[in-house]
């Protein structure tokens, strides 16, 4: 028990503290209570606590005792109410039962400070908080009230229970707006829906236990960090656990392997040494996404990840730090667009080193309702400074004929450019349809993001493979090529939707559209025979002079 809540323990009648002393304080608790972004997505295995744990939160702000004095309930507080949200209110025995918020927070919330406690006309608790002031409330919604319910109040806390509909967090966001308050959810990611995209792949900050990284990196060969930041401008902070940190289950193993000692118990009741292997025996599923969301808190979307391999803390580099003169003018030079005729086309500029790195240094994503042709165009040559490029790829949908010209959108760019001075022999090549035929690409594009973990960084690719030294090819993205990285990091499979589905049907074979635009570009680069490391003048990056950079915009 914190030590401002009584200050002599000896003299104090405990008994109505019971529930609120009865809890084994935990890492992952811990770190919840030091996480002040606005929004804060717990994700972890079953039977973690997670539940628990979030309306402990709520008690401590109550008690005065969170490590961020803003989130306590003081004196002077004109919002004074913390909501909880469920399926169902906890407004009978029934219902009591199956809303598991109520009882824990009630459990953990010292009985002296209770006022009232709910009816069934009005699902809030009264309490007096420890600090002082009037009293405040622990209100409860359902996700059946209509969005409009909870509308035109503040709130201190929103708390929804597992995955709440998406226009109950949409209508919940402003009712924090004035409070600086935060919405926190707990899930197991089994039926995630739309938290996945929403909060998931948009999150700021990313926690991870041992547990879980221990995890990704033996089944997935993903190595993460325990704590990664992104350039995300929404302020959501994801924390993921698996159902290991539980100590739980460590008192219980304890207690088991006591028995057997003892001889209480037969080794074969038994058979654990840990609790690794009596949690393996636990879930004992076939499939391992399964494993992953139910154990490790693991949405099924990453296991389903095209390019598991990617990882933005590393592949995404600093392209200023590493070529502050620019790139050299010798290197190889490309250029890719995945052309479409209503979807923003992905453009994408990259340069080979002749030790083949790779580099993708720009790139653009036009609509084509709001640019023209010929304007794209143009911004392209602009983008595209005094490099000289050889290839220049576009998708083979761009070669069809426009019915009002009779010509197609290669030819209206290969006209463009022309007159541009930017085709002919010493300046370059003409668009080209790429070669759509294989997989070939995506194995390439693998096998760079691999090399590049393995690299650790741009310019030691010289590695010892097999007792020989050579050179590995990568690939690195700077870091102004956000829709290229993003487009690596979200790029999956295509997933049932239907959870019977997932589970009585093999995976799809097949790519999800969306996220694939840029993909299909450094595909078919790494496809195109010409695009190769080698064949021209090559000065040593420490013998490299300024005179051969180009500072700049052209």
């Amino acid at each position: 028990m914190d030590d401002r809540l009584i200050e002599n323990i000896n003299d104090v009648d405990l008994t109505p503290y019971i529930g609120f002393v009865d809890f084994i304080p935990t890492p992952v608790f811990s770190t919840l209570l030091q996480i002040r972004n606005k929004i804060l997505l717990l994700c972890t295995g079953n039977r973690l606590g997670k539940t628990r744990m979030l309306t402990r939160l709520m008690v401590y702000r109550a008690m005065g005792l969170s490590k961020n004095d803003d989130h306590n309930i003081k004196p002077g507080d004109k919002c004074r109410v913390i909501r909880f949200a469920s399926e169902l209110l906890p407004e009978d025995k029934n219902n009591e039962v199956k809303n598991t918020v109520y009882p824990l927070l009630k459990l953990q919330l010292p009985a002296p400070m209770i006022v009232k406690d709910i009816t069934v006309r009005v699902p809030v608790i009264t309490y007096k908080p420890s600090l002082g002031g009037k009293p405040a409330q622990f209100e409860f919604t359902s996700y059946g009230q209509s969005s409009q319910a909870g509308a035109g109040v503040e709130r201190r806390a929103i708390i929804p229970d597992e995955v709440c509909p998406y226009d109950y967090y949409e209508e919940a966001l402003p009712r924090l707006a004035t409070t600086n308050g935060q919405f926190m959810v707990g899930c197991t990611p089994v039926e995630a829906g739309w938290m996945y995209t929403e909060l998931y792949e948009r999150a700021r900050l990313h926690i991870r236990t041992p547990a879980v990284r221990a995890f990704l990196k033996k089944q997935y060969g993903q190595t993460v960090k325990q704590i990664e930041r992104t350039d995300s401008q929404k302020d959501i902070c994801v924390l993921q656990a698996a159902t290991d940190d539980n100590p739980i289950f460590e008192l219980l193993v304890k207690q088991k392997l006591e028995e057997v000692q003892k001889g209480l118990i037969k080794a074969e009741e038994f058979p654990y040494g840990n609790v690794s292997e009596y949690l393996d025996s636990v879930f004992m599923y076939d499939d391992a996404d399964t494993i992953a969301m139910r154990r490790y808190g693991v949405f099924r979307q990453i296991t389903g990840a095209v390019h598991k391999e990617f990882q933005w803390s590393l592949h995404v580099i600093d392209g200023h730090k590493h070529f502050p003169h620019g790139i050299p003018k010798d290197w190889k030079f490309a250029q890719m667009i995945d052309y479409h005729q209503s979807t923003p086309w992905a453009i994408t500029w990259i340069a080979l080193s002749p030790d083949d790195e790779a580099f993708v240094w720009d790139e653009m994503n036009p609509d084509p309702h709001t640019w023209t042709t010929l304007g794209i165009c143009r911004e392209i040559i602009e983008k595209s400074l005094d490099y000289n490029y050889r290839i220049r790829l576009i998708d083979k949908l761009a070669s069809e004929k426009q019915v009002n010209t009779n010509t197609s959108t290669t030819e209206d760019m290969n006209r463009i450019f022309r007159e541009a001075g930017q085709l002919g022999y010493d300046k370059g090549s003409s668009w080209e349809s790429w070669d759509d035929k294989t997989r070939k690409g995506e194995d390439k594009v693998r096998e760079r993001l691999i090399n590049s973990r393995i690299c650790g960084r741009p310019f030691n690719n010289l590695q010892k493979v097999d007792g020989v030294e050579r050179r590995l090819p990568t690939l690195w993205i700077w870091d102004n090529c956000k829709q290229v990285a993003l487009s690596l990091k979200n790029w999956k499979m295509e997933t049932w939707v239907e959870r019977d589905s997932i589970i009585t049907k093999d995976p799809k074979d097949k790519r999800e559209q969306k996220w694939s635009h840029f993909n299909c570009c450094l595909e078919a680069i790494f496809k195109d025979s010409r695009f190769r490391a080698g064949g021209y003048h090559y000065t040593p990056r420490d013998d490299f002079q300024k005179s051969k950079y180009f500072h700049g915009r052209a």
